[in-house]
């Protein structure tokens, strides 16, 4: 005996497929969000799917499918705003390696003038280090020279 113009369900199948259409639609809201519950979805990129919504909503698919439509197309509408190409065009993937192709022969070009100072470096300062190493040799021998015992003429009387 229900009233005529009550909005709640009396029967306890459609109470069951209204709680059923309210988990659906909040596991729907935690997908699109990010932030599922279900243990195997947490921490993990998954797809928005049927199986995914169903195991978030700890209900079995074929439910969606037999009783739920409503919430199939609210899945696939979202999943049609959200869409963004899983793979970049090929003129912009071309773009892109040759921008990346760019880039790594100027950072070639820079390394390479780099190294080039460095090696000028390098031979300046092994010129230095002989140079020294000659200046120090002729220092040592002079003064040897200068320490050597000489000998004194005698002086005659």
């Amino acid at each position: 005996m229900s009233k005529a113009g009550s909005s709640e369900p009396t029967a306890p199948h459609e109470k069951r497929r209204l709680g059923t259409e309210q988990s659906l639609r909040a596991a729907l809201g935690r997908l699109i969000g990010g932030v599922p519950s279900h243990p195997s979805l947490r921490g993990r990129t998954y797809r928005l799917t049927v199986s995914a919504l169903a195991r978030e909503a700890r209900v079995s698919r074929n439910t969606i499918y037999a009783n739920h439509r409503s919430i199939l197309d609210e899945m696939n509408l979202v999943d049609l705003q959200t869409h963004t190409p899983k793979r970049p065009r090929p003129m912009e993937k071309i773009a892109e390696v040759n921008a990346l192709i760019e880039e790594l022969r100027q950072q070639k070009w820079q390394l390479a003038t780099e190294n080039a100072a460095l090696l000028k470096r390098a031979v300046d300062a092994e010129k230095v280090v002989d140079r020294l190493q000659k200046q120090n040799a002729k220092f040592i021998r002079e003064l040897e020279a200068v320490h050597r015992p000489t000998v004194l003429a005698q002086i005659r009387t």
